[in-house]
């Protein structure tokens, strides 16, 4: 399996098969041109070689670099061809270059210079025989000047973009998050290895070429995404609407109990870019904070602030969807005396005791919480108050009859209870007020009874 940094489009970026490879882009426009002027030695003279090579020739040139150097800077000052020669119709020296020493008719030369005009190295002819001045077609030499400058400087771009992919690859593999980027057809173009280890389960998908469908696809198959279980289709159709058209972040919980924030942002050019950050130390004290805010903490039911705000949102509920709604108030009879008599460690294991009986009888769907003290809110959605009622009773009396174990002691616990069933017609706070009204009511007369009214109703007692 290829590296994940090698995850890109061939096309996209620069092939190691034709950079830092001047002398094979220069030779065939050498011998071109050594063919055409009929020379016996063509040689191009770099200043700065990003490969090294100073010294490029087709033909005889041994000797020869020591005349270009001695040559250069006539060469590659001067707007027009540089030509030495001896011949019967006279002689064009340069005291430069001993030509007799040499054994040359011929050595020109002439700059090769960027876009920008800068001189960038110089193209030779040398010639063993005697060659005239007129008989060296310089319009050619030009042509060939700039032909091998182009050359060049082409040569010179891709190797510094090789260079700058390079640079690129390396500075993605030192993020900390995962990154992966798809071009305009919204195939996988590059990422980084910590993307890929972010999606262990459908990694070997994440290849070039890959598209971001295709990707997601795969991995809901896997079970990459345990939110997608059991609504697969929708799951995806809401991922592909959110990628290709991303406006803010979305956070995915993975398998292993990690949390990622999704990033992406699309680029001019079509493209997506995509971040995903680990954020579950985030998500963990986010748990932290929640637990804190809606849980109390000695007897792990809902907090007071918690279970008034859900006791109003299921009010809201009931009223929009017709249903009933119950409610009840209960409190531990004389529970000071618990804790006098065993102590506050002992009367908090008790109070933890009460709650976790309370709790086994309770549905998934109600919600217990403490209000304070030993007094605590049950909030029963969907329940009519005759079912209330039989629940209520129920609790009581199972608490009544078995007690409490605490470090060898047993201590005997009661309970008292107001219940009703919230109108559509009132407020949550009016109905709260109605069953607290009734429980203080059951503490009035004698302790360990149930107290029940309906909105506008008699309360009473069960049985009565």
């Amino acid at each position: 399996m290829p590296s994940a940094i090698d995850i890109t489009a061939a096309s996209e970026r620069p092939s190691a098969s034709n950079t830092g490879n001047t002398k094979a882009l220069l030779r065939p426009v050498l011998r071109l041109l050594k063919r055409l002027l009929s020379v016996d030695c063509v040689f191009v003279t770099l200043v700065a070689p990003h490969d090294g090579s100073t010294f490029i020739s087709v033909g005889p040139c041994e000797g020869l670099s020591h005349a270009a150097h001695d040559l250069a800077e006539t060469v590659l000052t001067s707007a027009e061809p540089v030509v030495l020669c001896e011949s019967a119709a006279g002689s064009i020296t340069d005291p430069a270059v001993d030509m007799t020493a040499l054994g040359l008719g011929l050595f020109a030369g002439i700059a090769l210079r960027n876009d920008a005009g800068t001189a960038i190295g110089a193209l030779y002819l040398a010639s063993r025989g005697p060659v005239g001045a007129t008989e060296i077609d310089r319009n050619a030499l030009k042509d060939a000047a700039q032909l091998a400058a182009r050359e060049i400087q082409h040569d010179h771009a891709v190797h510094a973009a090789r260079d700058a992919w390079k640079v690129m690859v390396e500075a993605i593999e030192t993020l900390p998050d995962g990154f992966v980027l798809y071009d305009h057809h919204d195939r996988l173009t590059i990422c980084n290895e910590q993307y890929r280890e972010t999606y262990p389960k459908s990694a070997h998908v994440i290849q070039p070429g890959r598209t971001f469908e295709e990707i997601i696809r795969e991995g809901v198959r896997c079970g990459q995404y345990p939110e997608a279980i059991g609504q697969e289709d929708a799951w995806i159709a809401e991922r592909l609407t959110a990628h290709a058209n991303p406006t803010g972040s979305v956070e995915q919980l993975l398998p292993d109990g990690r949390w990622v924030r999704v990033l992406e942002k699309r680029l001019p050019n079509g493209g997506t870019v995509g971040f995903r950050v680990d954020i579950t130390e985030l998500k963990d004290r986010q748990a932290e904070l929640y637990e804190l805010a809606h849980r109390d903490e000695l007897t792990g039911t809902m907090s007071r602030r918690a279970i008034l705000s859900a006791a109003r949102d299921r009010g809201d509920d009931a009223r929009e969807r017709g249903q009933a709604l119950g409610l009840m108030i209960l409190d531990i009879d004389n529970f000071k005396a618990v804790n006098d008599a065993y102590g506050h460690f002992a009367g908090d294991e008790a109070l933890k005791e009460f709650c976790r009986r309370i709790k086994e009888q309770l549905r998934e769907t109600d919600f217990f919480g403490r209000l304070g003290g030993e007094e605590f809110l049950i909030v029963l959605p969907d329940t009519p108050i005759s079912v209330s009622i039989t629940l209520a009773e129920q609790m009581r009396k199972s608490l009544c009859a078995t007690p409490v174990t605490v470090n060898g002691h047993d201590i005997a616990v009661t309970l008292s209870l107001g219940v009703t069933e919230f109108d559509a017609h009132e407020k949550m706070d009016a109905a709260l007020s109605r069953a607290d009204r009734l429980l203080y009511q059951a503490k009035e007369t004698g302790r360990n009874r149930t107290v029940f009214a309906s909105h506008g109703g008699t309360s009473r007692t069960p049985g009565q």
